[in-house]
């Protein structure tokens, strides 16, 4: 892909009937939302959207979104980079009421007026693409907290038995 910045605001369903295509890159800062959760380690946000009509000419735009990421590992608490890519077609409507009548296998975008901010769409697949949980592979995690592990042997013997009492009872019953 090439390195060049998309435009802020397209014109989507004119983009849809002249079957254009948008590759290039949207800068780090501009992802506030990824931000809370994530820190951007490449260079930006590498996007590539494909503005068609379908054969039931609905407006539609295909997208593939590519990022690198360093979330927490949620073993050891330390960051982890993920490469994040998100695939995705969005049918571009009028309203909620029109967004009904899109087929199953779309996501509906609605564009009420004529222009489409494309950060926020981008941002929200990105948001969707994110793994569950993210760790290292050969996550090293200090899984016991005290000096040395005890033995089960060593943990009886420093232990007292508090049914001892109960067994000097007993035999102090059947002298009698």
């Amino acid at each position: 892909m090439s390195k060049s910045s998309l435009p802020d605001y397209v014109n989507p369903r004119r983009l849809a009937v002249q079957g254009m295509t948008l590759e290039g890159q949207i800068s780090a800062d501009s992802f506030k939302r990824i931000a809370e959760v994530a820190t951007i380690t490449s260079q930006g946000v590498e996007v590539s959207l494909k503005f068609f009509c379908d054969e039931e000419n609905f407006k539609v735009i295909s997208g593939t979104v590519e990022v690198e990421l360093d979330l927490d590992c949620q073993r050891c608490l330390s960051p982890v980079n993920v490469k994040v890519i998100s695939d995705f077609e969005v049918a571009i409507v009028a309203s909620d009421e029109s967004a009904k009548n899109i087929p199953k296998h779309y996501e509906p975008v609605i564009v009420e007026e004529d222009t489409l901010e494309l950060v926020p769409l981008i941002e929200e697949e990105l948001i969707l693409a994110l793994p569950m949980h993210a760790y290292h592979d050969d996550c090293d995690v200090q899984m016991s907290f005290g000096e040395t592990e005890l033995d089960a042997a060593e943990v009886e013997e420093t232990t007292p038995n508090p049914f001892h009492v109960l067994a000097n009872l007993k035999v102090g019953k059947s002298k009698n």
